[in-house]
């Protein structure tokens, strides 16, 4: 665990909970199963100690994470912006953002409440709050909040144990992701105690699949294309191949995973058109190769081997951009 520093202030985050009147929390836009997990767990661990409560998002929570308990608790930032009265005691707590701009319109509305605090897991975090709950070597921010449940004294309960398995499960790629640790299990054996029912979330995490998703699939795989000798595997889906199956980008969450599980590929990207007609591309790799630098490049962020980002241009140029980068990488360039 890391030792109390300025990234690391734990003890000024549970006075800071304790104090507050009451408190708005934050996920990231593009929701995943941490974000959205440790929000939802955080927020029953927070009520249960009598503090009113508000989770706001600036994007749509996903069909696949609709099983997570309270998961319609959480409200549009364009609702919440025009409803919520904000008290003098409140605090903001960002839950998994690793950069303040990963809050979309959201931010706004976070900065303008005088107490801020953030938990969060990616290394390249800058600590942009004015309590900071950084650790760059948790599997996941789950974990995070789970050391917020034991400082506490606070058990977990069976719904809780649910987000926070769905966090720290998904972050770990069901435990088989480098970032996979001993602390994870051991949170798992308590997380089992709390009765979870884990092979019933363990197979919607991980086993179904939509069947928009599987459509998704059959024309992403066709796209596949390698290079530096096949090390290098790359996919993309145009806006017009997503509505002809008349679906909305969620469905192709996980299809860059057929890319990087190619054996001999050490780096893959997967790249789809949205509405507005960005270029939303999600990255990943295998040590020592590391891809949240490139998505750096590109506005974006992550982890070393698992990130993203959105670039504003055509599909023929937004790859051509990022092949370039992964080149780099690859060759060990910068």
């Amino acid at each position: 665990m890391t030792n109390m520093s300025d990234r690391y202030q734990l003890s000024e985050l549970l006075s800071a909970i304790q104090n507050a009147d009451s408190v708005l929390l934050f996920p990231h836009i593009s929701p995943d199963g941490d974000t959205l997990g440790s929000t939802l767990a955080l927020k029953m661990l927070l009520t249960r100690l009598k503090k009113p409560v508000t989770v706001v998002l600036d994007d749509e929570t996903p069909q696949t994470l609709a099983f997570l308990p309270d998961i319609y608790c959480v409200r549009p930032y364009a609702e919440a912006a025009d409803t919520i009265t904000i008290s003098e005691g409140a605090l903001a707590i960002s839950v998994d953002v690793s950069s303040a701009d990963r809050m979309g319109r959201a931010l706004s509305l976070y900065q303008s409440i005088k107490k801020t605090a953030q938990i969060d897991h990616h290394f390249t975090n800058p600590g942009f709050a004015q309590i900071n709950l950084i650790d760059g070597d948790a599997s996941a921010s789950a974990v995070l909040v789970f050391r917020l449940f034991t400082a506490l004294g606070q058990p977990v309960r069976r719904e809780e144990a649910i987000c926070l398995y769905t966090g720290l499960s998904t972050d770990t790629g069901d435990f088989v992701y480098q970032n996979t640790n001993a602390e994870a299990f051991r949170i798992m054996e308590k997380l089992m105690e709390a009765e979870l029912p884990i092979a019933h979330y363990a197979r919607i995490l991980f086993r179904c699949k939509e069947k928009e998703h599987i459509a998704l699939l059959g024309k992403a795989l066709p796209t596949m294309r390698y290079l530096c000798g096949g090390e290098i595997a790359g996919m993309r889906l145009s806006l017009k191949d997503i509505m002809a199956v008349g679906v909305s980008g969620q469905h192709t969450d996980g299809i860059v995973d057929y890319a990087i599980d190619v054996i001999g590929v050490k780096i893959a990207y997967f790249a789809r058109e949205t509405e507005n007609g960005a270029i939303k591309v999600s990255l990943r790799a295998i040590s020592p190769y590391r891809v949240d630098t490139v998505a750096e490049q590109f506005g974006g962020g992550g982890h070393q081997l698992a990130a993203g980002c959105t670039i504003v241009g055509s599909m023929r140029q937004a790859v051509s951009r990022v092949e370039n980068a992964l080149k780099k990488v690859y060759l060990g360039g910068s």
